[in-house]
């Protein structure tokens, strides 16, 4: 329950942001999967990426994302070979466990919490940034190898959140509980670098003001964004699901203008029921 929809929006942080005891059964499997890739693959490297790595992952929803780093030598020139072989290797270790591939990574479904999911995306490095980030080759969805630099990527939302009160990280967390609540077919990782795009046009956030401005940059156009450093394209989504992204886009701008107009209005409680329809019942009670 909160008294003000800025208030509402702190209150619904905390339930987003997951608890000690979900983060430390996230990390429960590690030890065994790094062991497993290392003894039948060769594997060199083991570390988080996505929304764990970044600070960004929502309770609840987001998977555990790995990048385990093999010599490129390992790896087949079919990133599709590669990912049924790993898959191959964790399903004999995990057989209880409905081991499968789900480009870009080899999932592991622990338990039966979203965030117990691992996906393990097989990577090899093939260079740097110019900053000295390193760059890695993982799969690209369609058998073959694309660039990423999760490490750019994170200096890079991790500047923007500095540059603003530690408020961008927590904008990223709230945009995709809306993708997740309203099941959006927008990648995480292209909301996690639109978001900060415009958090930087920004001088400051404020949650309730911004959450809104965010959806009407994105009802605006929904371009590719080049990865920070790297400069490789990160897409929205599959072509056939676009239409439907962008309803949902059009459809949150509707309720958060309400939002806004039933705030100025000083109708706190019709503007706490325009957030709550933004994510899709989701949003602290008023009272």
């Amino acid at each position: 329950m909160a008294k003000t929809p800025e208030e509402g929006f702190e209150t619904l942080l905390g339930r987003l942001t997951p608890s000690t005891t979900e983060s430390n059964a996230a990390a429960s499997h590690r030890a065994s999967i790094d062991a497993s890739l290392r003894a039948n693959h060769g594997m060199t490297g083991f570390f988080r990426s996505g929304s764990y790595g970044f600070g960004t992952s929502v309770s609840g929803y987001s998977d555990v994302d790995y990048f385990a780093v093999f010599p490129a030598s390992r790896l087949h020139t079919s990133s599709t070979d590669s990912l049924s072989a790993i898959a191959s290797t964790l399903r004999t270790r995990f057989p209880l466990s409905g081991v499968h591939v789900d480009a870009p990574a080899v999932v592991i479904p622990f338990g039966t919490a979203r965030s117990e999911r691992h996906e393990i995306i097989p990577v090899y490095e093939i260079g740097a940034t110019t900053t000295g980030r390193k760059i890695y080759g993982m799969p690209n969805r369609i058998g073959g190898w694309m660039r990423s630099s999760p490490d750019a990527s994170g200096a890079w939302i991790n500047a923007a959140d500095a540059k603003l009160n530690s408020k961008v990280k927590p904008l990223i967390r709230f945009a995709k509980a809306w993708k997740y609540y309203n099941k959006v077919p927008i990648r995480s990782f292209y909301l996690e670098l639109r978001t900060v795009q415009f958090a930087l046009t920004q001088q400051t956030i404020l949650y309730r003001y911004d959450m809104r401005g965010l959806l009407d940059s994105m009802n605006s156009s929904l371009p590719a964004i080049a990865e920070p450093e790297t400069g490789d394209t990160v897409y929205v989504c599959y072509d056939h699901e676009l239409a439907a992204a962008q309803t949902a886009i059009r459809m949150a701008l509707g309720w958060a203008n309400n939002a806004r107009s039933e705030e100025d209005a000083h109708r706190t409680a019709q503007a706490f029921s325009s957030w709550d329809r933004v994510f899709a019942g989701q949003f602290p009670g008023y009272y």
